[in-house]
């Protein structure tokens, strides 16, 4: 079978799948649950469709953690209930989910030896910033990372968010600096200007 043969014999089986969940969804969850029978690859639909009925489905080694993402969306009122480090997917969308979903759960969910630094930083430091010192590790963060189709790099979004914690990011032997960063040290970190301006100095000169 060719690669969209096979893509198309998905979609179908898919399509079908759905409707038959449709049907579901119009009928009493109980009378037709079977932890069984129920095909647990499509673990997603559960949250999706019954969250109301999590903690009768609700099953951690069978559940496919790969819709972490269905879990964080519909079931976060259940977070204290199913959230496990270890399970978890600590891919970039689903990682993306957690924090935008369950922020308040922070300090419970915060792993930086599995979280994915490379893609989702820039989500730290903008809506994390006053977790800022709990999170922050120069020898993890991705120094140099383009980030907005690559118009922006991590430092710039540092620079602009987490300004008050200056003092502790700094790191001449992390910190490169370029022109764009000169400009916005000048910009935003004045009341630090003891501290970056001589590397400001000797950037210009080697210029």
């Amino acid at each position: 079978m060719t690669a969209e043969a096979h893509r198309y014999s998905e979609n179908r089986f898919d399509y079908r799948f759905l409707k038959d969940f449709d049907v579901h969804t119009d009928s009493d969850f109980r009378q037709w649950w079977n932890p069984e029978k129920f095909d647990w690859t499509y673990s997603k639909y559960l949250p999706r469709y019954w969250s109301h009925h999590f903690e009768q489905w609700w099953d951690p080694d069978r559940y496919n953690w790969q819709s972490s993402s269905a879990l964080i969306r519909y079931c976060r009122q259940y977070f204290h209930i199913w959230w496990d480090p270890e399970r978890f997917d600590w891919k970039p969308r689903s990682t993306r989910f957690l924090m935008n979903y369950c922020k308040e759960h922070f300090d419970t969910w915060w792993d930086p030896e599995s979280f994915p630094w490379e893609t989702n930083v820039i989500y730290l430091i903008k809506d994390f910033n006053d977790k800022f010192e709990t999170w922050w590790d120069e020898e993890k963060f991705p120094w140099g990372t383009k980030f907005l189709f690559g118009n922006t790099i991590a430092e710039e979004i540092l620079i602009r968010y987490c300004v008050a914690y200056f003092p502790i990011w700094y790191c001449a032997d992390y910190f490169q600096l370029t022109d764009r960063l000169c400009e916005l040290l000048k910009m935003h970190c004045g009341d630090f200007k003891d501290i970056w301006a001589q590397d400001y100095l000797l950037y210009k000169l080697s210029k």
